[in-house]
């Protein structure tokens, strides 16, 4: 009767042994799971930047090309917005003289 006991302790060790290890690995992977999951927090973050950041170059690209609709007609509206920058500046300059 008592061999039967001991067979079934020393199974029961074994197992607890085997569940040890198996947690202990699954711990493991618990952190490096972990830390790839910020790593990509990280890069998602910096990709929504890009993309905004992109968005914003489409819509100026999309507000030039309607300005114009011809290579010439875009230089010449660009250098009209640039004379009426001046000219707004220049006044601006001449309000804070008075």
């Amino acid at each position: 009767m008592a061999q039967p006991l001991l067979d079934t302790l020393s199974s029961i060790k074994d197992k607890i042994v085997r569940l040890t290890e198996i947690q202990t690995a699954l711990r493991s992977r618990i952190s490096q799971l972990e830390e790839e999951n910020e790593n990509l927090k990280g890069e998602l973050e910096e990709t929504r930047r890009e993309l905004e950041k992109t968005k914003l170059d489409a819509e100026f690209l999309t507000m030039s090309h309607r300005l114009a609709e011809s290579p010439d007609s875009l230089i010449s509206t660009r250098r009209r917005i640039a004379r009426l920058i001046r000219t707004i500046d220049n006044c601006i300059s001449m309000l804070k003289e008075e």
